[in-house]
């Protein structure tokens, strides 16, 4: 073996020991943090019972242990010895310490436990926020465009069998983008161009797992027709290519057409071994029930339709649906 090419050798060895090792100085940096953030809301939730036993004792217990407990650092304000008192009411010890709300931030269980309207909510957010591993600020974001509500509407215009259960997790009834400008939309390409400038927020409505492959991305077929899928995407829990066709105004069943289509190519052109069948998602600003449901009927493909909708029509597309029972 030649000088040069056993130093390419011990050179590419060095490398792959060396991203070895970060990636293991990143694990366990990640774990270290979890076990750090578990004792610390351990000791908060424990504080909280204890003060949550003295209520009677009035106003000034929390202010005189906010006081003494200086020495301790700023964790311990009054501020946030009633962020534990309420901690400690909101929560069984069981909840608490599960897996999901043990890992997430003090704060950001603080933001989810003050914004809930009830402890159904709360639990489901913490939920989320785990499995999508949501920042504060996303967590924020998703409690302003009520995802939790949304979550109770169940999607009901999908081709795929409820027993396949993560890739019905795939499909909402809606997606609310916050970043669309209504007014600068006046057609599908002005849609699509303000989806791909915010592809970040567009993913994470879209949900864990998505990765762009392509905007407008082009199929050739053997015979050198080309076609153009608005989002290509590749889902990386479910291995499988996803289909997305928008479109600005109300559903169509002919627009189903154009989607099977690309699906099907997608299977026969892109599709290897390695991937599952190819799921498309139709997205439109409407949809009527009993047309979406009848034109998906006995169809073999994974299809979803579903609704988009500008975060100011959200309130009251979530009275009609949740309180009246409007199915459209």
């Amino acid at each position: 073996m030649n000088k040069q090419k056993e130093n390419t050798i011990i050179e590419k060895d060095y490398f792959n020991d060396l991203n070895k090792i970060k990636e293991t100085i990143k694990t366990n940096q990640a774990k270290a943090m979890v076990v750090v953030n578990s004792a610390m809301i351990m000791t908060y939730y424990e504080i909280g019972t204890i003060i949550n036993e003295r209520k009677t004792w009035g106003s000034k217990y929390i202010q005189n242990l906010a006081n003494d407990l200086k020495e301790y650092g700023k964790g311990y304000s009054t501020q946030n010895l009633y962020r534990m008192s309420q901690i400690a009411s909101e929560y069984s010890y069981k909840e608490l310490f599960s897996q999901p709300a043990r890992e997430i931030p003090w704060f950001t269980l603080v933001e989810i436990t003050h914004k809930s309207s009830s402890h159904e909510e709360m639990l489901w957010y913490i939920n989320e926020t785990h499995k999508n591993s949501w920042s504060r600020a996303m967590i924020i974001n998703q409690m302003a465009m009520k995802a939790y509500e949304r979550s109770l509407i169940e999607p009901d215009t999908t081709s795929i069998a409820k027993s396949d259960d993560l890739a019905n997790e795939l499909f909402k009834d809606t997606y609310v983008f916050s970043f669309l400008d209504k007014n600068d939309i006046k057609n599908e390409k002005d849609l699509k161009k303000q989806m791909i400038d915010n592809i970040i927020l567009f993913l994470q409505e879209l949900g864990p797992g998505f990765s762009l492959v392509g905007k407008e991305y082009k199929l050739l077929t053997p015979t050198n027709e080309e076609f153009f899928i608005d989002l290509l995407m590749y889902h990386t829990k479910l291995h499988c290519y996803v289909v997305i066709e928008v479109k600005i105004g109300k559903f169509d069943p002919r627009d189903l057409g154009q989607l099977i289509f690309y699906v099907n190519a997608v299977d026969r052109l892109e599709r290897t071994d390695k991937d599952d069948q190819t799921i498309g998602l139709l997205l439109c600003k409407e949809a009527d029930r009993f047309v979406a449901e009848t034109t998906l009927m006995n169809n073999s493909s994974k299809l979803g339709i579903s609704k988009y909708k500008f975060i100011e029509e959200l309130p009251e597309y979530l009275n009609k649906r949740l309180i009246s029972g409007d199915n459209k």
